[in-house]
């Protein structure tokens, strides 16, 4: 289990995801980058998962859409409601979220 202090950020960044889209949504360019970032995946996940298997497919649409999770994760760390360490520590729990997404027929 993480310690308090790495629980908090994470936490922080979670709430504003799941609970506080609506400020994020309200900026605009967050949520705008959000869906980039999604439709990035989806799209280059349809295309290797014709050709390999599934988890392989999930880690190439990672590699593929790199540049937009990183406009995402920028687009985050610009809310007066995180600091950009926040960010940090959160990325890996986003990217295994979205990833679970993918292989799990995203649903």
């Amino acid at each position: 289990m993480l310690p308090a202090r790495h629980l908090s950020p994470v936490l922080s960044l979670a709430a504003l995801l799941v609970v506080g889209c609506g400020t994020a949504r309200a900026s605009g360019d967050a949520a705008m980058r959000h869906d980039l970032w999604r439709d990035c995946l989806n799209r280059n996940f349809e295309i290797q998962a014709v050709l390999t298997e599934r988890e392989l497919a999930a880690d190439a649409a990672f590699r593929a859409c790199r540049d937009t999770e990183d406009a995402y994760l920028s687009a985050l760390a610009g809310s007066p409601l995180l600091a950009d360490d926040d960010v940090v520590r959160a990325r890996p729990m986003l990217a295994s979220r979205f990833r679970a997404w993918l292989i799990g027929g995203r649903g």
